[in-house]
């Protein structure tokens, strides 16, 4: 059986019993003998995307102010900043040399090169930050297919996708429903009250 296809063991079952081989079913007897009956079939699992990743304007808003936070911590975005200076100076943060201590666990060294060589590839800290929002956001593209693109762990992947929907919650942008299912029921309850109080605000001020 090729991939894509299968038989259909339930086309002939229902209420009012159908032969297989009949004029009814329009279905030769060589063909119900042979299982030539069969099926193509495509499943393709949507993917939630929050609505300013749709948006251009905003998505670089985010993507710049990401860069400026890793290498500025608390100091406020200038009006005027320019996103190759800002992309600059956080390259140079990401690969400068980080002091791991040598007691440190393995993977703890082996994740900060994969970040510095997934930085380099990309050519630059926005350039990273920006394929993985585009891979996952405008391609569809799951973590771990994101991850074996980029040579970083679909742990990361999942990280920076989280941290650019924090800033893009911060600017006020539209997140849509936050989707929180690895945390508790009670958690995800609170996170989508607080939403909505955000949403009726937002409706009522406009």
């Amino acid at each position: 059986m090729n991939q894509g296809e299968r038989f259909d063991f339930w086309q002939f079952a229902g209420r009012f019993k159908t032969r297989p081989a009949s004029q009814a079913s329009c279905l030769a007897h060589e063909d119900f003998r042979f299982g030539r009956m069969t099926t193509h079939y495509h499943s393709q699992r949507r993917m939630w995307v929050p609505p300013f990743a749709n948006n251009d304007k905003q998505l670089q808003q985010v993507l710049l102010l990401r860069a400026w936070r890793y290498s500025h911590h608390g100091t406020p975005l200038p009006a005027n900043a320019d996103w190759q200076i800002v992309n600059r100076d956080a390259t140079a943060k990401a690969l400068q040399p980080h002091k791991i201590k040598s007691e440190s666990p393995q993977i703890q060294k082996e994740m900060y090169a994969m970040h510095v060589r997934a930085i380099v590839k990309a050519g630059g800290y926005m350039q990273l930050q920006s394929s993985i929002a585009w891979k996952r956001w405008r391609l569809g593209e799951d973590s771990v297919t994101i991850a074996e693109a980029l040579g970083i762990s679909p742990g990361t992947v999942r990280i920076a996708l989280a941290r650019l929907r924090g800033i893009a919650r911060s600017l006020g942008f539209d997140c849509g429903q936050p989707h929180h299912s690895y945390r508790s029921k009670d958690h995800s309850r609170r996170l989508k009250r607080a939403w909505r109080r955000r949403k009726r605000r937002s409706d009522a001020a406009a």
